[in-house]
């Protein structure tokens, strides 16, 4: 049976002047799948992320 561990972050983008809110996510969400987490949820600004053990 695969077996998953869990990570919950708040993640708050700030902003700056030459970057828009789409690309300074991609750049977070890419942090993360780098590290092997995949995006499992998102509540607000509250996201859950999987990666299989």
């Amino acid at each position: 049976m695969k077996q998953f561990e869990y990570k919950v972050v708040d993640i708050q983008v700030q902003l700056k002047a030459d970057n828009d809110f789409k690309t300074a996510m991609t750049e977070k969400l890419n942090f993360f799948g780098k590290e092997g987490w995949e995006l499992s949820g998102v509540n607000g600004t509250i996201f859950y992320f999987k990666r299989q053990i």
